[in-house]
């Protein structure tokens, strides 16, 4: 019974100190304590200081030997559940999953540590499987939900867990959750015997059913569609059981919890609840012997062989979905790269080369088509690199209607090497032709503008050169022998004169 003094003591101090779960004993102590300096002791005051001095003391007992612990024997969490500290939440659930298992008290009715052991995998998963708690457990060694339950029992940065340096050495986690609870808000409401982490039992083919698959494809095989078998993991029927989930020649029975009804009533005081029972998670049917190979679930991990059809049309990197069996599936494709056709979108581009004379004169050349080949008309006087289109003879256009466009890109195929024939036709071809821009090689060029081959521009030319010389030796000859001829006839009038005037 507490006085009339201690009651006015009681009222002033927090609401929180005192109507908390965990009050602060140390707090309430030194209020009595001033109270006692001016107030008369009554003896129903003496006795309730006594007892809340006495608590204190306790408390201060406790506190001192939680907090004093070195940081060695802290724990860790990682540890705990056999993770590297980068292990991401998929990896830690298996962890919790495969530890809870091998721990639970259903489970381990004959291990006396069993339930402790339980109960540390799931504090470590509660904390490492928040990304707040998780930040904080790395960062400083605790959370922040752990900082503030620590800092309020102590009663300020002096009596708590941080002391005068701010920050505690060492922190144990409170658990607020059961770990019983915590186990059935994770992987349902039924008991471990009828709950699983999945709806179906691992096997040697894996964990589970492939969710996403990647699948080469040449160019041929997306532009034409194609039917592919792949091989994948499919969640089916028990082979053992045939989905019975019981042991062959065994039967289930009746779920004697909630008496097959399916339901259970709980009472909490003055509240009734009905939920769906745990045990048999309102199958109504008890389980005595689970088959062995499904684990009692009716399905397992098989490996199977699935027929993906392949549109036609499909482009690199698309992803289309299936369903197979339950659930679905998600294909990626990856399509190879043709040496040939150039891929934009449903449209596709290739090369045609041509000879020279095509070129020149016009034809007709075979391309390869997507689907099939195509004749193409190439016009007198086609230049190269001439685009041609071919409506409607690409791709398939995989989400609308009808195809794209084939473009052919014309290339004239010159030739590198000629006979003798082929170079002096060229070369008389060369020796028409006008207007032509710079020189070609082997031509030599006139005044007048047209080509003829060098060497028969030299063979001309010599000609001419030795004809000149011709002529000028011969005019040399013709002079020598005019100055012979004129000395004769010099001398001859001479003589002539000689005798005339002798016979005068």
């Amino acid at each position: 019974m507490i006085s009339y003094k201690n009651l006015c003591v009681l009222r002033q101090l927090p609401l929180r100190s005192c109507c908390s779960r965990q009050y602060n004993a140390i707090q309430l102590s030194t209020a009595l304590r001033t109270a006692k300096n001016s107030w008369n002791p009554n003896p129903t005051a003496v006795i309730a200081s006594a007892a809340w001095q006495q608590r204190a003391t306790q408390q201060q007992r406790q506190e001192r030997n939680i907090y004093t612990t070195s940081r060695q024997q802290a724990k860790d969490y990682y540890t705990t559940l056999g993770v590297a500290k980068n292990a991401n939440g998929k990896d830690i659930k298996k962890a919790y999953y495969d530890l809870a298992k091998k721990y639970h008290p259903d489970t381990n009715k004959d291990d006396p540590d069993a339930s402790k052991k339980f109960q540390e995998v799931s504090e470590a998963y509660e904390v490492l499987s928040d990304e707040q708690k998780r930040r904080e457990y790395d960062t400083y060694g605790q959370t922040s939900e752990n900082m503030h339950r620590q800092g309020g029992a102590g009663g300020g940065f002096g009596g708590g867990p941080f002391g005068p340096e701010g920050f505690s050495q060492n922190w144990q986690f409170r658990s607020t959750i059961d770990p019983e609870e915590l186990f059935r808000k994770i992987f349902g409401e039924g008991n471990f015997r009828s709950n699983s982490f999945d709806d179906f039992a691992d096997s040697k083919f894996g964990f589970g059913q492939a969710q996403e698959l990647v699948m080469d494809l040449s160019f041929a095989q997306a532009a034409r569609g194609i039917n592919k078998d792949v091989n994948i993991n499919v969640v089916d029927q028990c082979p053992k059981c045939a989905g019975s989930k019981c042991e062959p020649g065994t039967k289930p029975g009746r779920c004697q919890y909630c008496n097959g009804s399916g339901f259970e009533t709980i009472s909490t005081g003055p509240f009734v609840m009905r939920s769906t029972c745990r045990y048999c998670q309102g199958t109504r049917q008890y389980i005595k012997y689970p088959c062995a190979e499904c684990e009692g679930k009716g399905r397992t991990v098989q490996r199977r062989k699935v027929t993906v059809p392949v549109p036609a049309g499909i482009e690199n990197g698309q992803t289309v979905r299936m369903q197979v069996g339950a659930k679905e599936l998600f294909v990626t494709f990856r399509v190879e790269r043709s040496d040939y056709f150039r891929r934009d979108g449903a449209d596709v581009h290739t090369d045609a080369p041509i000879s020279l004379a095509q070129a020149v004169l016009g034809g007709t050349v075979r391309v390869q088509g997507v689907y099939e080949d195509q004749w193409l008309n190439i016009e007198p006087g086609t230049s190269s690199h001439r685009q041609i289109a071919l409506r409607g003879k690409g791709l398939k256009r995989v989400n609308a209607h009808g195809h794209g466009d084939h473009y052919v890109h014309i290339k004239i195929d010159v030739p590198k090497k000629l006979t003798e024939q082929q170079r002096e036709l060229l070369v008389a071809y060369a020796e028409l032709e006008q207007d032509t821009p710079g020189q070609i090689h082997g031509m030599a060029q006139r005044k007048d503008g047209t080509q003829v081959p060098v060497k028969q521009e030299i063979k001309q030319r010599k000609t001419a050169i030795e004809g000149q010389q011709q002529k000028q030796q011969q005019r040399k000859t013709n002079k020598v022998k005019s100055q012979k001829h004129a000395a004769a006839n010099s001398k001859a009038d001479e003589a002539t004169a000689k005798v005339k005037a002798e016979a005068s």
